[in-house]
């Protein structure tokens, strides 16, 4: 019977220890693949959502080239002509956009699927669980989209106001609404508006509300807060406070500052509060508590500054 060399075999430890490996190693592996296969579904999400916006981008484009192309005479002479030239121009730039994400999506796709076996992702410093954060990553990594999508943003706002002005300063003018031949004129020109008002100008009042809104908040806020004493005190306010000496009497009832829990010590400064005779700090401790909140300590009554 052929013998096993002593440094040939292995002890129950490190057969453990080889289990354990080829577990984890396993466990990497489905974790990876997992991690991959939620990549490349996100990636098909955002595809599927930028055809679709796509669609719909030509869509509405076709739609200004037909209602420019069918305006009437005493349509052409008035500013709705400049406002479907301006949004023409303005879709065919969103439109060259969704196109240019479509195609860095069937790269980064591509670069997916040929990179399997070495488990390389695009953007591996990004972690992205949804299409926002994929988006967020394609804009960093490639600048002239980026550049692109801040320009359509810039773009959007103005024919939004530009259109805006000139639609209703035409509503009663030569080509007025109700006039049966104007009526795909008007019905392309409104529907723009109203689209564009719940993209742009629904979003653009909540952020104007906000802004608005939230100093009266925070000055109701802090007024309450300094109702409850729980603003702290300025710097100004503390050196109104006396300053005394420790003596050899007992200046509190333990002898010690609550907030450090030391024993004062004679010619150190402390601060009497008026609340009480015996409620004394150091004046260190004291002043760093009343940077925080205007009360005492020990008995949470409100410090009042003469």
């Amino acid at each position: 019977m052929q013998q096993i060399a002593p440094e040939e075999q292995l002890t129950d430890q490190q057969i453990i220890n080889i289990l354990q490996d080829q577990n984890q190693i396993s466990q990497n592996t489905t974790n990876i693949q997992a991690f991959r296969s939620n990549q490349i579904n996100v990636y098909k999400n955002l595809r599927n959502r930028s055809i679709f916006k796509l669609a719909f981008t030509i869509v509405e484009l076709l739609l200004f080239f037909l209602a420019l192309g069918l305006l009437p005479p005493p349509c052409v002479e008035t500013t709705l002509n400049e406002f479907f030239i301006l949004a023409i121009i303005a879709n065919t730039i969103e439109a060259f956009r969704i196109i240019y994400l479509l195609l860095i999506i069937y790269n980064d796709l591509i670069e997916i699927y040929q990179n399997e076996n070495e488990n390389i992702i695009p953007y591996p410093e990004f972690s992205f669980a949804n299409t926002k954060y994929l988006l967020e990553a394609i804009s960093d990594y490639h600048s002239s989209y980026k550049f692109i999508k801040y320009l359509m943003i810039v773009l959007d706002i103005v024919v939004f106001m530009f259109g805006q002005v000139q639609i209703y300063s035409n509503l009663y003018g030569k080509c007025r609404i109700g006039i049966p031949e104007f009526n795909f004129t008007w019905g392309v020109a409104i529907t723009f508006l109203i689209m564009r008002y719940i993209t742009i100008g629904i979003p653009t009042l909540i952020v104007v509300i906000y802004i608005l809104v939230l100093p009266i908040a925070y000055c109701i806020n802090m007024r309450h807060l300094q109702k409850n004493n729980r603003i702290g005190a300025t710097q100004e306010n503390l050196d109104k406070l006396k300053v005394e000496i420790v003596g050899i009497d007992r200046i509190s009832e333990d002898n010690e500052c609550i907030i450090c829990l030391q024993e004062f010590i004679e010619g150190e400064e402390f601060i009497r509060l008026d609340c009480h005779k015996y409620h004394v700090f150091h004046k260190i401790c004291i002043s760093d508590w009343l940077k925080a909140r205007l009360e005492c300590p020990k008995c949470r009554h409100p410090v009042r500054f003469n």
